[in-house]
C-alpha cells in the first residue's frame, strides 16, 4: 500500500527585525523543519511555536536570509 504524505512549506526572507512567522494551528515544534539559507535550525533552541506563531529565539534572521518553514504531517 502506497502512502502519500503532504506537508506545508512557507518561504520568507529575513529583514533583520521580524522574529515571528505564522504556522498552521496545532503545529508542534517537533513537527517543523526550519531552515535559514538552507541550514537546519534546532527546535526549542533556535525557534519555538506557540499557537500559530513561530518565534526565532536568537533574534531576527538577517536581512536577505532565505527562510523556509516546512510543517510535516502529524
Amino acid at each position: 500500500i502506497a502512502t502519500t504524505l503532504s506537508y506545508v512549506t512557507r518561504n520568507a526572507t529575513g529583514d533583520g527585525s521580524t522574529t515571528t512567522f505564522t504556522v498552521t494551528s496545532g503545529t508542534a515544534v517537533d513537527n517543523v523543519l526550519v531552515m535559514e539559507n538552507g541550514i537546519v535550525q534546532k527546535p526549542t533552541t533556535d525557534y519555538t511555536i506557540s499557537g500559530t506563531t513561530l518565534t526565532f529565539q536568537g533574534g531576527a534572521p538577517a536581512s536577505g536570509v532565505a527562510i523556509q518553514i516546512r510543517e510535516l504531517p502529524r
